[in-house]
């Protein structure tokens, strides 16, 4: 296990530099690299903040493949640096609830009841203890679990409810207090470019879009494939976050660029 208090800026760096290309070139797998990349963007933030409880979420698990991946990825950054990671995966359970009675929610793409959890009980088995699976309605299953986050910080989102409207419900999760957060938060949005029919006008994208309008302080940065070579990859920009506010100072400063 390393100790990530003793490591030194250049020293965090060029190990982040060394994961991602073992990621890229396929020397290491830790399952989907949508997920594996942007969450050690969080676990990088942390080491730089001193946040050493961390917490990681999919918002939509269906099967659980993802959910068991985040969980690889968490295994992984628990082993090297000791930190403490839970993982959360939140879902309804019965499938996709209704859609809207107009285009917002992409009808012509999802239908009432789509994606119901096929093995519930078979998944929660396959769990390790520090990973929890939620079920229920996101907009009555986030503010519960907001409450009881504590000091974790969430360092790695990835949104997957395909719905604008399950989206909108979903995003109360971005606008807690700030020091529920890393101060840059990766996020994964799924059903943004898929089809022709996404656009800004419908589904995930524009939730996203309608919660920059409504938080002065809190941005998804939209999006960043190009640069950091991440497929759907976003960032929530918590800028009422303590350290971007210049209230405290991080142990580095935060040149942290694509790996």
């Amino acid at each position: 296990m390393r100790d990530w208090r003793t490591m030194t800026q250049v020293e965090v760096r060029d190990y982040f530099v060394d994961f991602g290309r073992r990621i890229r070139s396929n020397t290491l797998d830790l399952g989907r690299r949508s997920y594996t990349l942007p969450m050690a963007y969080g676990v990088w933030q942390a080491i730089h903040c001193d946040f050493d409880r961390l917490a990681v979420v999919e918002l939509g698990v269906f099967a659980g493949v993802g959910l068991r991946d985040l969980c690889k990825v968490a295994e992984f950054f628990r082993d090297e640096f000791g930190f403490d990671i839970q993982v959360y995966g939140f879902d309804r359970g019965s499938g996709l609830p209704p859609t809207l009675a107009d285009h917002r929610d992409n009808p012509e793409l999802y239908a009432a009841g789509g994606f119901p959890m096929p093995d519930e009980s078979g998944l929660r088995a396959s769990l390790p203890p520090w990973c929890e699976l939620i079920i229920g309605d996101v907009g009555e299953t986030i503010p519960a679990f907001l409450q009881r986050l504590e000091d974790r910080r969430l360092a790695f989102v990835a949104f997957d409810l395909d719905l604008y409207s399950s989206t909108v419900r979903a995003l109360p999760l971005l606008a807690a207090p700030p020091e529920h957060y890393v101060p840059a938060l990766p996020l994964y949005f799924d059903d943004t470019n898929k089809g022709i029919s996404q656009s800004d006008w419908t589904g995930e994208r524009l939730a996203a879009l309608e919660f920059n309008a409504a938080h002065a302080l809190r941005k998804i940065s939209w999006p960043l494939e190009d640069r950091f070579r991440i497929f759907n990859f976003y960032i929530l920009q918590v800028l009422d976050h303590e350290l971007r506010q210049g209230k405290v100072r991080p142990r580095f400063g935060f040149q942290i660029g694509p790996i």
